[in-house]
This record gives C-alpha cells, structure tokens and sequence, in this order.
C-alpha cells in the first residue's frame, strides 16, 4: 500500500504543478493577446518582413484567435485538473467511492466534451496560417479524445453505483 500511496502522492504533485502551470499560461496567452493589439505594426512589418507574400492581417487575427482559445481552454483544463486533485485526496483518505467524486468525475467528463468542441474553432483558425510553412499536425479530430469523454461519463455512473452501494452498506452495518 505504501508504494501505491507514493504514486498517488507523486501524482497528486504533477497535478498541482499542471493545474499551476494552466493558469500562468492563460494569464499569458491572456496578456499576449492584448499586447498583440497595441503592437499590430510592428507585429504586421516583421511578419511581411519575414513572409512577403502572406496577408499580415489575417495571420496576426489568427495568431489571437489561437490565444484566445488557448484561453478559453485553460477552463476545462482547469475543471479536469483541480476535480482529479480532489478525487486523488478523497482516494489517499479511503474514500474514494464518495458521491462527490461521481460528480467529479461527471465533471471531467463535461470538461473533456468541451475541449474536445474547441477543435470547432481551431478547424476554422488553422487555415489562417497556409503558406507560411507552420505544420498543423496534431490538429485533427481525434476518436481518442471522444472516447476519453465517453470513458469520463461511464466511470461517473460507476463511482455513483459504488458511492449509492457504500451508502447502503454503511447503512446496513
């Protein structure tokens, strides 16, 4: 038990480091997209510099564009990260099959449905970019991703069947 409770402990602290990390870089993609509107000159001059033949315009909108999902997807990432601290804690205390943790989970679930929504306009973003050599690998619709929403939702109904027969059972002793 031991081992197992230093790899929860140890995942826990990856967690807590992750959850931090996703706020510093929402706070900075945050930022860099209000910077990029005060610098849009200098920003447009190095890109044409750069790549005479792009529209400075649209690339620059898309660069927000992108910051501005990366935001938008720090809430997710946020829910995902700060509901599996709190089941890591409740599992270290012994009591992981709770009725919050169902609805932790659920949330998880919720939280990876959005992520995944967010390739709607990351789809519509990426074209922005044609001609400039930037690779979108990575940016494509992704059956793993759907199927880790429909895992989330599945082991939310087992931890609420788990909590609902731990009730009983405490109940019944």
């Amino acid at each position: 038990m031991g081992r197992r409770d230093r790899i929860l402990r140890l995942t826990l602290g990856v967690l807590r480091l992750l959850l931090a990390l996703n706020i510093l870089f929402a706070i900075i993609f945050l930022l860099a997209a209000i910077a990029s509107l005060p610098l849009h000159d200098m920003l447009a001059a190095q890109m044409v510099a750069k790549y005479p033949a792009i529209d400075a315009e649209r690339m620059i909108g898309g660069i927000r564009a992108l910051l501005l999902v990366g935001v938008v997807a720090s809430v997710p990432a946020h829910v995902i990260f700060s509901r599996l601290i709190a089941i890591l804690r409740t599992v270290l205390a012994g009591e992981t099959f709770a009725s919050p943790n169902a609805r932790r989970v659920r949330a998880v679930g919720w939280a990876l449905l959005a992520i995944q929504l967010l390739d709607i306009p990351l789809f519509a973003i990426l074209p922005r970019f044609d001609g400039i050599g930037v690779g979108v690998d990575g940016s494509s619709f992704s059956i793993g991703g759907w199927l880790s929403v429909l895992v989330a939702f599945v082991l939310a109904r087992v931890f609420a069947e788990g909590a609902a027969l731990r009730e009983d059972l405490e109940g019944t002793v």
